[in-house]
């Protein structure tokens, strides 16, 4: 063999192989079919915030009424700023009266029924003083504060004209529905019948009477039927005149006089009884004597 083959043999030589250890991995340990065993307990999560604090605290009955933490946030809050202010106990039906005394007093009330401070003004209701002073007097009863009072009085005061108001809106419309149906029905004689009839009126009735308010906010002298009445009662008196001898209008004032006193002072007589079947006529010739006694 020569010298040549032998370089160009090849000689096995033994190896050993090379491992290369590489860091246990998160997917390696995965693959591993060798358990992890962890030796460090994790820590248990709280799953409301009463769970939170110790269980000395968590099952006081001041806590428990609780179930929002803001909520007790918010009291405890409360509760520092009440430090150092004024306490008042609220009364109960067993309090005296001088315990409900100190407290109206401590919560606004004045020294005296004379002390407040009232202001209230209408131009559609009159206020009188001494019911305003009467009203003083039962608020410090009642233990108001003067801001208290001043808005009893301003809600009546708007009740009182809301609904004086509303009579005017209702007067207003009944008398204009009333001179409607009069106007249809007379036609060109209203203004004369409604004149003659309104003169009757004012003659014989009172006026307070006639100014009397109905339900539906009529005034008793707009009536339709009213005023017709008396429209007839001054036609019917206009036809039939109380014609005096001569003898008689010598002494016309005093026997007019007279007569009408004789008429009207007879409270049994037809004048004063709607229901005679010679009212009318009576209180026509009334009407007709206080015509020529002022004529």
């Amino acid at each position: 063999m020569s010298s040549e083959q032998i370089t160009q043999e090849t000689v096995p030589v033994e190896t050993t192989p090379v491992t290369t250890e590489q860091p246990a991995t998160i997917a390696s340990v995965a693959k591993s079919d060798t358990p992890i065993s962890s030796t460090t307990e994790q820590p248990k999560v709280a799953t409301s915030w009463k769970e939170a604090i110790s269980e000395e605290f968590r099952t006081n009955p001041n806590i428990e009424k609780f179930t929002e933490i803001d909520a007790l946030a918010k009291s405890y809050i409360n509760a520092t700023q009440m430090i150092g202010q004024d306490k008042v106990a609220v009364p109960n039906k067993n309090s005296t009266e001088d315990q409900w005394n100190e407290v109206y007093d401590k919560l606004g009330r004045p020294e005296s029924a004379d002390k407040y401070s009232l202001d209230i003004k209408s131009d559609v209701v009159p206020f009188d003083n001494g019911a305003i002073k009467q009203f003083a007097e039962n608020a410090h009863k009642l233990g108001l504060s003067n801001t208290q009072a001043q808005g009893v009085l301003e809600f009546y005061k708007n009740s009182m004209e809301g609904t004086a108001q509303q009579s005017q809106v209702n007067t207003e419309t009944a008398q204009v529905q009333a001179e409607q149906q009069l106007r249809q029905e007379w036609g060109r004689e209203f203004e004369n019948n409604v004149k003659k009839a309104g003169a009757l009126a004012k003659a014989n009735l009172n006026t307070d009477i006639l100014d009397l308010e109905l339900k539906n906010g009529m005034r008793v002298g707009d009536h339709p039927e009213l005023i017709k009445g008396f429209a007839k009662i001054a036609s019917m008196m206009s036809e039939d005149k109380i014609v005096l001898s001569e003898n008689e209008s010598t002494n016309k004032s005093t026997d007019l006089e007279s007569q009408i006193s004789t008429i009207t002072n007879n409270r049994q007589g037809p004048y004063w009884n709607k229901r005679h079947p010679d009212h009318d006529k009576s209180v026509q010739q009334v009407y007709t004597l206080r015509e020529m006694l002022n004529s």
